[in-house]
């Protein structure tokens, strides 16, 4: 509540509920869940940030043909995971770093929950040129080799291996903290365990700050040899922080000059499309000359798409009735309020930092309603703007709530397996932290797309115990401490860290770092409770942003023997968790929260010591519990602790150190 990151939500509105989309009442469902391989733990125990997740598995891929999958570790390997045996074996260990054996010296893995070896993914033509792609973080300020290192993999043949210059990235005093680097792979002989064959780097992006990466990459499952789409790659590019920030790096995901906070979509292969794109700055790529931005003067010509915080995970629908038409779907990590699904479309802003979900963003990360004119600038740079552009609002959103919403976003995908009738034709989707499930139909996603803010497609949750199951496998396979790794605002202590994946045949798949799990969706039967529908607010008619929240500037609650035992026991039920059982912080506590690196790793701070970093009368204690800290793990507790609550906890928070 005090040692956190700066930033303050400071706009309060009144709101109405949007018009989620006509949908009948469904029963409940759960789903049934079996283990299917437990990874090799590359965890190292100490539970600081990320390193006591066992196994931190980000993708699961079925390889063309479905004779294997391939899974990758952000710490380090990829595998090879025989799908009869369920034997894991590591194709390529990426972490060189601090001596260990992998390919890279400059890798980096220990902090943040997307930093490693973040991606991979096979060329549409895999079968035929065994030529995949690999997205890695490395850290530019560790003195070594950005080069693979000669020897670690026998059949690597780094002959020709060069890198690129790095992408440039709006920043200040020069800072930069990561570079994510794309390397295209081709291996002579596909079909066996081990690599034979050469690398090339197509490009290093430079990341500010050290969060939301470069990080998802596809390609369109439709397109054929010939077609404008064959072999061009779409990309899914995080904002690295910058969004939130209070200087020039803010407007990053609005500025068409930088690659950060984008959708970009270039050509791979030279050799490919050689007669309608041009070759990259760098000499690795083609772009194609259909790119929404790419005869606009001083824009990267490489942005499809802008306005964007996080787009992590892309889903392509492809509609078997219409298969040659596929629709491009987004899961776009919040800052504020809200978490989205937004359907991607060439040249079109998603409104970011500027508007999260269907609210718009103050300059303080406040939130509000639409304004009347919905129109934003299009940001050349920070100082050009030419024109402007009605933002695209999500078809999917939910809040960060206890009662029904969560921290981040994970994935989904529109279930066309057969093991499970109950989902045909339903987007399944969870929350990272909670690890809770929701599904929409997708004619209801399809439908919310119709450039109407007001329109979002209802979501229900379903039961499936995951939390429970990961902390059963996390304490069964030597994971430390009561709680599993990690924490968030909303999930509290433990992060179930959830991902899913789906095979050749459209069968799901969850994944779980948190104790290093996948387990295959085998089952949906009908459990006891209602649906539940997204409650999603907008702008009122005739309402605009208003000024920030006057709180009271003095407590409201006198300071009774009454007031502070109620304050006390909402703490306890609340902020305990973090700050420890008597305000101690987190250190004293033994308690270790997962932080961004943006944070210095500094955790929860102690309550009843003589300092506070965020304003030490009442009403300033009372206005960070109700409103936060984005984008720090300190969340507004707006509309679910009553402000008389709130109140009370500062009166309790006062008996702990008698002279604040």
């Amino acid at each position: 509540m005090k040692r956190s990151a700066i930033l303050t939500a400071t706009v309060f509105v009144s709101l109405t509920l949007t018009r989620p989309l006509a949908g009948q009442a469904t029963p409940r469902l759960a789903l049934e869940l079996q283990d299917y391989v437990s990874l090799p733990v590359t965890a190292d125990n100490t539970n600081e940030n990320t390193r006591a997740q066992l196994a931190r598995v980000n993708f699961l891929r079925d390889e063309p043909g479905g004779r294997r999958f391939f899974v990758n570790d952000l710490n380090g390997p990829l595998y090879i995971l025989d799908k009869r045996t369920k034997t894991v074996t590591t194709y390529l260990d990426f972490n060189g770093a601090g001596g260990r054996p992998g390919l890279f010296s400059k890798f980096t893995f220990e902090r943040n929950f997307a930093t490693g070896l973040t991606n991979f993914l096979f060329d549409p033509d895999y079968a035929r040129n065994g030529i995949f792609y690999t997205l890695h973080m490395e850290d530019p300020t560790v003195n070594a080799p950005a080069l693979p290192k000669s020897g670690v993999v026998p059949g690597l043949d780094l002959t020709d291996y060069t890198t690129t210059p790095a992408l440039q990235t709006p920043t200040v005093n020069g800072r930069i903290e990561r570079e994510v680097v794309l390397i295209e792979w081709t291996d002579r002989n596909p079909s066996d365990n081990t690599f034979e064959g050469t690398a090339r780097e197509l490009l290093r992006l430079q990341e500010p700050l050290p969060i939301h990466p470069l990080g998802e990459m596809t390609f369109n499952p439709a397109a054929r040899p010939g077609d404008a789409d064959w072999r061009v790659m779409y990309l899914g590019s995080g904002d690295g922080g910058s969004g939130e920030q209070r200087d020039n790096r803010r407007l990053n995901p609005q500025r068409l000059d930088t690659y950060v906070g984008k959708i970009l979509r270039i050509i791979p292969d030279l050799r490919e499309h050689t007669t309608t794109s041009t070759v990259s700055s760098n000499g690795r790529y083609r772009i194609p000359n259909d790119n929404p931005f790419s005869m606009v003067d001083g824009a990267r010509k490489e942005i499809w798409a802008s306005g964007l915080r996080n787009p992590h995970r892309f889903f392509w629908d492809v509609d078997p009735a219409r298969p040659r038409s596929p629709t491009l779907l987004a899961f776009n990590i919040g800052l504020s309020t809200w978490e989205t699904v937004v359907v991607i479309h060439k040249g079109a802003n998603y409104g970011y930092p500027l508007r999260e979900g269907t609210q718009s963003m103050s300059p303080t990360n406040g939130i509000g309603p639409l304004p009347e004119r919905d129109m934003i600038p299009v940001q050349i740079s920070d100082t050009v703007a030419r024109g402007e552009v009605r933002p695209t609002y999500p078809v999917i959103q939910y809040p960060h709530s206890r009662e029904t919403g969560g921290d981040a976003i994970a994935n989904g995908f529109v279930y066309r397996g057969k093991l499970i009738p109950r989902l045909r034709d339903k987007l399944v989707f969870g929350d990272i932290t909670t690890g809770r499930i929701w599904y929409a139909n997708r004619s209801d996603v399809l439908a919310a797309d119709d450039t109407n803010p007001m329109t979002v497609a209802p979501i229900y949750e379903m039961d499936a115990g995951l939390r429970r199951t990961a902390e059963e496998a996390y304490h069964k396979r030597g994971g430390p401490g009561q709680a599993l790794p990690g924490s968030g605002a909303i999930a509290g202590r433990g992060r179930v860290d959830l991902r899913f994946a789906q095979d050749n045949d459209g069968e799901l798949y969850i994944l779980t770092k948190s104790d290093g799990m996948i387990r295959k969706v085998v089952g949906a039967r009908v459990a006891a409770g209602a649906p539940l529908a997204a409650v999603v607010p907008a702008r009122a008619p005739g309402q605009s942003v208003t000024g920030p929240l006057a709180t009271p500037s003095r407590n409201l609650i006198a300071s009774t023997p009454a007031s502070i035992a109620i304050g006390k026991r909402v703490y306890q039920a609340n902020c305990a968790a973090c700050h420890g059982n008597a305000g101690q912080g987190a250190t004293k506590a033994g308690i270790t929260i997962s932080v961004i690196e943006e944070q210095q790793g500094r955790q929860p701070p102690d309550l009843a010591d003589d300092q506070w970093d965020h304003g030490s009368s009442d009403s300033d204690i009372f206005r960070v519990i109700k409103r936060g800290l984005p984008p720090t793990m300190m969340a507004g507790f707006d509309g679910r602790i009553p402000d008389r609550d709130i109140w009370n906890i500062v009166n309790y928070l006062r008996t702990l150190h008698p002279g604040k």
